[in-house]
């Protein structure tokens, strides 16, 4: 029993010692925030214009120590504003996301993993607050480049209704609630 112990530590010891260190090692963390204001002068497809204001902070893990490409953990604060009323609707995000290549070459036709997890989208109106989605969802996207062909979603442990009606929900809440409907 003496000898099984001492070979089991030795091949353990032999295991973790062989390990690529870039396995072992720390990520190198990023972290980041910024703050931009714009105007869209068609929200929605409405015609009309909103202002909008965005405020992101996060980390993001550009040489995570797991099996993915690419991993961060961000918050959003989207405040839209109509300048003709003063009605505000403020959409909030926040949660972990990963992304792994899965296929191609990230310079041409690639496709892509990508895991969301936690608060993807909550709306808070005059009325209430309003969820767009929730929880953990697993995406397949294929890009051309930077040019976005298409998506799949693969796991959708939810809800994220906006993602149900194919990002519907999102203009139908803010465009009443702004008083543009």
């Amino acid at each position: 029993m003496r000898r099984f112990t001492l070979v089991v530590g030795i091949v353990v010891a032999i295991a973790l010692g062989g390990m690529p260190s870039a396995v072992a090692a720390d990520p190198e963390v990023s972290r980041f925030s910024f703050t931009e204001s714009f105007t869209d002068g068609d929200f929605c497809g409405t015609g009309e214009a909103v202002e909008v204001s965005v405020t992101v902070k996060g980390t993001e893990f550009l040489a995570p120590n797991q099996p993915v490409d690419y991993r961060n953990v961000t918050v959003v604060k989207v405040v839209y504003t109509n300048p003709q009323n003063g009605a505000t609707v403020v959409r909030h995000a926040a949660g972990p996301l990963s992304q792994t290549i899965v296929s191609g070459d990230p310079a041409g036709v690639h496709t892509v993993e990508l895991i969301l997890g936690g608060l993807s989208g909550l709306l808070r109106t005059a009325d209430g607050a309003v969820v767009l989605g929730a929880g953990y969802i697993v995406f397949r996207e294929t890009f051309n480049g930077d040019e976005f062909i298409s998506r799949e979603i693969l796991v959708n442990r939810g809800p994220h209704p906006n993602l149900e009606s194919d990002l519907a929900l999102f203009c139908e809440v803010t465009t009443e609630a702004l008083g543009l409907a």
